[in-house]
């Protein structure tokens, strides 16, 4: 695999704010205070800097070939990453990496593309970069894989699935406009054809013009009640995307709690769904 990079400063206006809690409907205050939707919104404006990565040159990833299966997030310092600390932070930057490993699968081979935004903090006499937030985005490039090709073992591991039935909360609803994608991609800048028009999706042998992953994993965190962060600590959030999900779409946010054996941490599993259909599911907890 190519050693593949780009870097870019990093300076949050008013104006990504606005956007994003259009997009989501929901007002700064909100988002502010809630570091699962933070990581979310971290996510939709450091994209700029993976999509200047997948468009580089020697990139193995074919952007019109090419869906966004999974993603991880981590945000290590939320209390660095408060709005206004954010419009005021000089010197910020986001690096998007090409993971060195790629796995194949059943489908194609996936991809990891790292994006990470840098703070600089004082420490003491002197100013560091701290990673304050990390995104893995997991691409899928579709390709015939030969039968006599040994699959990644990585792939083959068994993952938590959200399996629909009475013990699953119904939190509410999210719905999705028509035009939905074109709000999502003003702040991530994602213009993808198949977010952006129907005629172009089904081009591409999808069923019509789809939601951005992301966009559906923010709205559904948007109606999940969840504790607060303990003090100094960080999240983690995982998010699966199993179905494209076409516009305007109504979906339920069901959820699940999880008490780890290991320690007294909660997981919560979330997911969106209809009828008995599962098209986007994640889970949260503390680092």
């Amino acid at each position: 695999m190519p050693k593949l990079s780009v870097s870019m400063p990093f300076k949050l206006t008013e104006k990504d704010i606005t956007l994003y809690t259009k997009a989501i409907s929901s007002t700064r205050e909100s988002l502010d205070a809630d570091e699962a939707s933070k990581a979310l919104f971290l996510s939709a404006v450091t994209e700029p800097c993976m999509l200047l990565l997948v468009a580089k040159r020697g990139c193995p990833i074919q952007p019109l070939g090419a869906v966004n299966v999974r993603n991880s997030f981590k945000l290590f310092r939320p209390e660095l990453c408060k709005l206004s600390d954010l419009q005021s932070a000089e010197g910020a930057m986001v690096v998007a990496t090409l993971a060195s490993e790629a796995r194949i699968v059943k489908r194609g081979v996936e991809f990891d593309l790292i994006v990470e935004l840098g703070i600089k903090v004082l420490d003491g006499d002197t100013t560091e970069m701290k990673t304050v937030f990390r995104q893995v985005f997991t691409m899928l490039q579709f390709a015939r894989i030969p039968k006599n090709v040994k699959l990644s073992e990585v792939s083959q591991k068994s993952e938590f699935e959200f399996k629909l039935d009475s013990e699953k909360q119904l939190e509410g609803q999210v719905q999705l406009p028509w035009n939905g994608p074109k709000d999502w991609a003003r702040v991530c800048k994602d213009y993808n054809p198949i977010h952006i028009s129907s005629i172009a999706a089904e081009l591409y042998g999808l069923p019509g013009k789809i939601a951005h992953g992301n966009h559906m994993a923010a709205l559904a965190l948007a109606k999940v009640e969840r504790k607060p962060l303990k003090q100094d600590g960080g999240l983690a959030l995982d998010v699966k995307f199993k179905r494209p999900v076409t516009v305007p779409a109504r979906l339920d946010v069901r959820v699940e709690f999880e008490q780890l054996e290991s320690s007294q941490d909660e997981v919560t599993h979330f997911a969106l769904t209809s009828g008995e259909k599962v098209y986007v599911q994640g889970e949260y907890r503390e680092l």
